[in-house]
């Protein structure tokens, strides 16, 4: 079968879905994944199709600088709707160019897939990283904005704000593009992905982190994650590689794609924290004055600017992180503690799983980080010997999950369904 795998988003976002497109190549399937065209290389890494799509992370990035909570949430959802015109014309060319679709597989952050599928007469599955869309009573949507809880009974109508959100900054770009473009009408629930309640929802986390709600329908699934093995042709730089030999294992730190509101204060706090601990740090750093400000530390500090997590976290003595849904797995898998200073969307979600599991030391949201917080969560996180067995036990277990194995059989088993309807 010939599946489109469309994805936007940050790296995190995209790796599950070179993932799942490397393992259907593997099982004898076709698949082509259209992504933002930074990522070509990781899908030329497992040898798949790809169609780049113009979207720029970055600005998105920008735009959310400054911002948290709800202020972050409606930022994020209008900065990604303002530049989804951009995927628009890229997304039919995607669906297009190499013969004939038989799935459609697509993220929920900017909901174009359902459009596809629609367009070509084939199901589109939703890949979700966060349990944020198929309500449930036990918790509210991870994209509710803030930490706090809701009462019960809100619980299920948030997710009805959030799939009303996912899209609401480009739902008139969209609609021209379906008549323009796509030849396709208006019809109620066009811009819910699962407006129609035989859509099938694969999540692509741990059921161990996150377990499957029992008042989800049947047709949402909790598959295991998705990861990518590390690509055999890569080498870490000499500097990175010479700074992991030095010395006791580093804590890593790094924040993803979000932006640095204040690179002197972040600097002080991580300059802070090695002195007072002595622990050293690799700092993921895109920011020209943040890494600046952390040189000529000798060989306490690094900073790097893309290692792949897969690679580097099992190297290290914890992680910490935004709480973006990639990286998190990422440490879930190397069975690093984690210390999480969420920034918005999703991100006090898995703070909060991860704290509940035992694997996170508790932090306050971002905005909260000094110098003297940060180096006692990481003396907590480094020096907890419960916190780093409970991560090592997480991991053991995770790791011999087969996520895209389980992915791949419910795509199978749709395929199947689908083409007996058609031919009946």
């Amino acid at each position: 079968m010939r599946v489109l795998l469309f994805t936007v988003g940050s790296e995190g976002d995209v790796r599950p879905f070179v993932a799942l497109a490397g393992r259907l190549r593997a099982e004898g399937h076709d698949p082509v994944l259209a992504a933002p065209a930074l990522y070509q290389g990781l899908a030329a890494a497992v040898g798949v199709a790809f169609e780049p799509l113009d979207l720029d992370m970055t600005e998105v990035g920008r735009a959310v600088a400054g911002r948290h909570g709800l202020r972050h949430l409606l930022t994020f959802a209008r900065a990604m709707g303002e530049r989804a015109g951009g995927t628009l014309p890229a997304a039919v060319a995607a669906a297009t160019a190499h013969g004939p679709v038989d799935l459609v597989v697509h993220h929920p952050v900017v909901p174009i897939g359902q459009h596809l599928a629609e367009l070509l007469g084939v199901p589109a599955v939703v890949a979700a990283l966060a349990p944020a869309l198929v309500p449930t009573r036990q918790f509210p949507s991870p994209a509710w904005p803030g930490p706090a809880r809701l009462p019960a009974l809100l619980n299920r109508p948030s997710y009805r704000a959030a799939r009303y959100l996912a899209g609401a900054w480009c739902r008139r770009d969209i609609d021209t593009w379906r008549r323009a473009d796509l030849g396709l009408g208006r019809r109620p629930g066009r811009h819910d992905p699962l407006s129609d309640p035989s859509v099938t929802v694969l999540h692509a986390f741990s059921p161990l982190v996150v377990p499957r709600p029992a008042d989800w329908p049947a047709t949402a699934h909790i598959t295991g994650y998705w990861f990518t093995a590390n690509d055999p042709a890569w080498s870490p730089p000499r500097r990175l590689a010479g700074f992991l030999e030095a010395g006791d294992p580093p804590v890593y730190l790094g924040f993803g794609s979000m932006p640095v509101d204040s690179p002197a204060a972040l600097a002080g706090a991580v300059t802070m924290t090695a002195r007072q601990t002595g622990a050293r740090f690799i700092v993921h750093s895109l920011n020209p004055e943040l890494t600046r400000r952390l040189g000529g530390h000798g060989g306490q500090i690094l900073t790097v600017r893309q290692v792949p997590h897969t690679w580097l976290f099992p190297q290290t003595a914890a992680v910490v992180h935004h709480g973006g849904a990639g990286t998190a797995a990422a440490a879930v898998a190397a069975g690093r503690p984690q210390v999480i200073w969420p920034f918005g969307v999703d991100q006090h979600f898995w703070a909060s799983r991860m704290i509940g599991l035992g694997v996170a030391v508790p932090a306050p949201p971002v905005r909260a980080l000094t110098g003297t917080l940060l180096a006692a969560a990481v003396a907590h996180a480094v020096g907890d010997r419960l916190v780093n067995d409970r991560a090592q036990d997480l991991a053991t277990r995770v790791r011999a999950e087969d996520g895209l194995g389980r992915a791949v059989a419910h795509l199978e088993r749709l395929h199947r369904g689908s083409a007996v309807a058609v031919g009946g």
